[in-house]
């Protein structure tokens, strides 16, 4: 493309030298064209220092890229370590908790299996005590009674004996004339008496 503006800039150069004043020479055209060679010059070392600059910040660019990519692929690892190793460990910790759980309601059964049969058996033993005792009292209450009757029969008997006794005493009395009969029934009347409180 440069050497068609170059080929522009000469026709107008004609045209500028053939409506100017004069022609220009060809000494006046070489120094033009040195300059425009070095003024496109500049612009192409312009235009590739750009370019240069351009490449150098697309190569940093794609190094910076790649450089986060790399950070980003190592933190990616990194927290699927951290969650593979935390999920591990929560399950592990669910695992350890399902035992213990599963451990005390086991514990829990179990002893309350231990307190059901424990109850049974004490309140059988209080059933049993009680029949013991409502034994026992029967057997008092019915020893009472036996005590109480034979009481009676002593009573009646000893009674049966002093009346006995007495009439004995009164047929020896009689017989007796002496005064000693008298006290001895006194005597007599008195253990009757005695006899009959108890």
């Amino acid at each position: 493309m440069p050497p068609k503006k170059a080929a522009a800039g000469k026709k107008d150069g004609k045209k500028k030298a053939t409506e100017g004043d004069g022609e220009l020479s060809t000494a006046d055209l070489l120094q033009r064209a040195a300059l425009r060679i070095e003024s496109l010059e500049r612009q192409l070392m312009w235009r590739e220092e750009r370019m240069m600059q351009a490449i150098s910040a697309q190569k940093e660019l794609r190094e910076r890229v790649l450089e986060y990519h790399a950070d980003f692929s190592k933190e990616k690892d990194e927290i699927f370590d951290i969650t593979a190793d935390m999920t591990r460990q929560y399950k592990g910790m669910q695992e350890e908790l399902m035992r213990k759980i599963n451990s005390l309601e086991s514990t829990i059964n179990t002893q309350r299996d231990d307190l059901e049969l424990a109850r049974l058996a004490h309140e059988e033993t209080r059933k049993a005590k009680d029949q013991v005792i409502a034994l026992k009292e029967a057997e008092i209450a019915e020893q009472k009674q036996k005590m109480e009757e034979m009481a009676i029969e002593f009573g009646e008997m000893l009674k049966e004996t002093l009346d006995k006794m007495g009439e004995r005493i009164e047929v020896t009395s009689a017989s007796w004339e002496h005064d000693t009969g008298a006290p001895i029934m006194n005597r007599l009347q008195e253990f009757k008496l005695n006899v009959a409180d108890v």
